[in-house]
């Protein structure tokens, strides 16, 4: 074993099971990326009205680098108890989000197949339709000159007294055409 092949044992498998949680947060693997986008989105709404004082103006700002420190320890002491909540509200709200989302994507992919079958398969076939009624205007068409020219070197040659053993158009056709 390689020296730091036996860290792997310690570490999740790349490829979790559908019903493995991520870590302290006891979310479902398959949930863990909508947990953080909405923890996230928590948290820095925390930070903003911790941020932000009751007064209505934001906090003043560290006047040196030493400053910046403490001001930053205050307010990480007073986002510890709103921090948590913010999680558990990630937590409750993460599955019915996924859910919910699964729900609309499911939705909206039915409607959108349904106007295709309603408006674009129809549309489609009457092109379809009016190409191979064309098709066989133009096909008509081009087997009626060549009968005509066929015919018209048969006669050409019983009037020279010739014999005519040219084979009909339809003959160097393959069957069922």
């Amino acid at each position: 074993m390689r020296s730091w092949q036996w860290l792997g044992r310690f570490l999740p498998s790349p490829t979790p099971r559908p019903r493995d949680h991520v870590s302290i947060w006891s979310v479902r693997a398959e949930d863990a990326r909508t947990f953080f986008r909405i923890a996230g989105a928590l948290w820095l709404v925390a930070l903003a009205r911790i941020g932000y004082n009751m007064s209505g103006q934001w906090a003043t700002p560290p006047g040196d680098w030493w400053d910046a420190g403490d001001f930053t320890l205050a307010v990480l002491g007073q986002f510890s108890g709103v921090g948590t909540g913010a999680a558990m509200a990630a937590m409750l709200l993460t599955r019915p989000v996924n859910v919910t989302g699964g729900i609309a994507v499911s939705i909206a992919t039915s409607v959108y197949q349904a106007m295709v079958n309603r408006y674009v398969i129809p549309v489609i076939e009457k092109h379809k339709a009016e190409g191979r009624a064309e098709g066989r205007v133009e096909g008509r068409a081009a087997e009626r000159k060549a009968w005509r020219a066929w015919n018209r070197r048969r006669v050409e040659a019983e009037q020279r007294g010739q014999q005519f053993d040219e084979a009909p158009p339809d003959a160097a056709r393959p069957p069922n055409q």
